[in-house]
């Protein structure tokens, strides 16, 4: 899709890349094989490179990037110790290639996050751009996150009519989340990362299942997002295809759970 965009170039809108499309400019190698030596070919033909179009695409456009980067796609989700980004430090990230899944957790593993992060060229995130990502620069100020190129599925989603949060998202697309955790929100891992602080059984491995399966439903959201938007093209896309999950070597204690819940209040 990449290699089809035009919009990433200045001066090209919306309406400019649709007229291209229904011209039969439907890449980069159509548009440099046929379209006339006018204006409009002086200005987008030392546009079209790779790299220069993935760090230019309008954000909204940012979807876009799915395919670009097997291998060096991460999946990406945080939790902290409360709901205030800026005074509550991080308990969790979880973090995920699309094949397997990792913890990195306060106390423990947390400051392995970063190395962990080098392979990687474009995070994926649900809420990312106002959250996850500010959050983890003020924990990990050595790490550069403008280096990588980010999706956040909040805004595509929201687009084609997806709303409701990450949880409301993965219910109307009918992604299912394990039985023990269903009804959780992010202010349970709050109360679960206070749980595991009292020493309570279970807590710790409800919180990491609870954190992993946010990581692990952006994959299928991702290809969701990807081949909404392609279908609606007026040239024919390949889909994303590969939408299955990392195993979770986490299970979360349902009677826990069910018990947090009961008196989830944010008061608390």
């Amino acid at each position: 899709m990449l290699r089809s965009s035009f919009i990433h170039v200045p001066g090209v809108g919306a309406v400019r890349e649709r007229r291209l499309w229904d011209q039969g400019f439907t890449t980069w190698e159509s548009f440099l094989g046929a379209h006339p030596r006018d204006p409009w070919r002086a200005l987008i033909e030392p546009n079209l490179d790779p790299e220069l179009a993935a760090r230019t695409l309008p954000r909204r456009e940012h979807w876009r990037l799915a395919p670009e980067f097997e291998g060096r796609t991460a999946f990406l989700d945080i939790e902290t110790e409360g709901l205030d980004p800026v005074r509550d430090a991080i308990t969790c990230v979880g973090l995920s290639d699309g094949k397997e899944a990792w913890a990195f957790v306060k106390g423990e593993n947390l400051m392995d996050f970063p190395d962990a992060l080098r392979p990687f060229d474009l995070i994926v995130t649900y809420n990312g751009l106002c959250f996850d990502v500010p959050v983890l620069q003020r924990a990990f100020p050595i790490v550069d996150f403008s280096r990588f190129h980010h999706i956040d599925l909040r805004y595509p989603l929201h687009r084609l009519g997806v709303k409701g949060g990450l949880k409301g998202a993965e219910r109307q697309l009918g992604i299912a989340r394990s039985s023990e955790i269903e009804g959780a929100d992010g202010f349970l891992a709050v109360l679960l990362w206070r749980e595991h602080r009292r020493g309570t059984a279970g807590a710790r491995e409800s919180l990491l299942r609870y954190c992993l399966e946010d990581v692990v439903h952006l994959k299928p959201l991702l290809a969701e997002v990807y081949n909404r938007f392609t279908a609606k093209l007026p040239f024919e896309v390949e889909p994303i295809r590969d939408v299955e999950e990392p195993e979770l070597p986490w299970t979360a204690d349902g009677d826990l759970v069910r018990r947090l819940l009961g008196v989830h209040s944010p008061a608390l």
